[in-house]
């Protein structure tokens, strides 16, 4: 598709417009049961365009170009009849500059994506009974082009997903994505963490209920502010469905607890250089020293809120890119060893929230949970889940390490660098 073509049609029928172009190309290897079942590559091609006409706005998305000579009637005639949008006020009219990626994938482009996954069967083999997952290389092109901007960048990076059962079926799971060759090594690792969590497997019990540290590794905690900081957006707070809502400037988390939105770390997948609007995408501290620090915010929700937007377009309502969470200074090792009654979980799924202004939810944990007592792995266990808040799991954080790792696990976990997350009295209760 000609993004210039599309926007040229799409601005003489509206007062503003925006059209943002998405190429994808992927190869995907998946497996299960030890044995590669799925190889696929495809290319994609997506247009998304905005309108806003007489005080009001409409979206949609475009598959073929040769479709707008239906669509567009249509949502011009859609548009005058649907009411006024008084929460838009307009596409950053800015004239914008933006920054260039520094992209380093020369090593990553030449890892052979089936090599990669036989290699992985083969090596786990010995520890567990089976295996299976999914090995993504991808591309993407994005395009942006509105009355005021414009601009093109790219971005290439691999994504592995890896679940393994060993001889009692117990689940062990691993993650890692990035966009650069310094983290090759990582990549090539990811067999060693699911061997390493299987010699942790012990005696497989239920679960018991009751307040216990927890440590969560960066897949586990990965997911929690994966939820978190999409709360942050300025829409989700004017709609009432955030834990961010009135507590600008509060203390909703411990000292030493950070987090970021940070589309300029090009070392991963989703970094960019600019929004759906074509202002700057810029690094956003939601969370600084455990503090709220800053919701993220389009050209219209930062004129709403007299401030200036983040680069978070989402035109109708800000997102975040990619999540960091601020590293700490302890060893893994050192936190298991000192811990006297807790647990490390490794992963989590099924989130669902009772309360979101307060941030209570409950979540199941999954692919390794261990007991730990006096510094030693005591059991393995399942059947449990955590049923307690964000602010207060948050507020209790009281070790995070110096290591981090890079993790995306489909929807239920965002691109992703987070360190392993002690936190204290989380409380934990059966899921049965």
């Amino acid at each position: 598709m000609d993004i210039e073509e599309i926007f040229r049609r799409v601005e003489r029928v509206s007062d503003q417009a925006a059209v943002n172009l998405s190429r994808t190309r992927v190869t995907q290897i998946r497996f299960s049961n030890n044995v590669i079942d799925i190889s696929n590559e495809w290319n994609e091609e997506l247009a998304s365009v905005f309108l806003a006409k007489n005080g009001r706005t409409f979206m949609f998305d475009l598959k073929n170009e040769k479709d707008l000579d239906k669509i567009l009637p249509r949502s011009i005639s859609a548009i005058e009849k649907i009411g006024e949008n008084t929460d838009f006020v307009s596409l950053n009219d800015k004239k914008n500059n933006y920054r260039k990626k520094r992209m380093n994938d020369a090593k990553l482009r030449e890892v052979e994506a089936q090599q990669f996954v036989t290699d992985f069967i083969n090596d786990v083999k010995p520890f567990v009974k089976r295996t299976g997952g999914v090995f993504y290389k991808k591309e993407t092109e994005e395009q942006m082009k509105t009355p005021f901007n414009e601009g093109t960048e790219r971005q290439f990076g691999v994504e592995f997903v890896a679940r393994a059962f060993n001889d009692h079926d117990y689940p062990l799971q691993t993650s890692f994505a990035t966009s650069s060759d310094d983290d090759l090594q990582d990549l090539m690792r990811q067999k060693d963490e699911i061997m390493d969590l299987a010699r942790k497997v012990k005696s497989i019990k239920e679960g018991r209920e009751g307040r216990y540290n927890v440590i969560f590794s960066p897949l586990c905690f990965a997911s929690l502010v994966s939820y978190t900081v999409p709360m942050a957006s300025a829409f989700q707070v004017d709609s009432g469905m955030s834990m961010f809502a009135g507590r600008m400037g509060e203390k909703v988390g411990s000292r030493s607890f950070t987090v970021y939105d940070d589309p300029t770390d090009d070392s991963m997948f989703n970094s960019r250089t600019f929004d759906d609007e074509g202002s700057p995408a810029r690094k956003t501290p939601v969370i600084e020293k455990g503090v709220v620090k800053s919701l993220l915010h389009n050209f219209s929700t930062a004129s709403k809120y007299h401030t200036e937007t983040t680069g978070n377009a989402g035109i109708i309502s800000p997102a975040p890119w990619q999540i960091s969470v601020e590293p700490g200074n302890e060893d893994l090792d050192d936190m298991i060893a000192s811990m006297k009654k807790g647990l490390f979980i490794n992963n989590t799924w099924y989130t669902r929230f009772q309360d979101y202004r307060e941030g209570v939810f409950s979540t199941i944990p999954r692919d390794g949970i261990f007991y730990i007592e006096n510094g030693e792995i005591k059991e393995s266990w399942s059947g449990i889940r955590i049923s307690d808040s964000l602010i207060n799991i948050y507020k209790n954080i009281e070790g995070i390490s110096r290591e981090t790792k890079k993790v995306k696990w489909w929807d239920e976990t965002m691109h992703t660098r987070s360190p392993f997350v002690e936190a204290a009295e989380v409380n934990i209760s059966r899921s049965k």
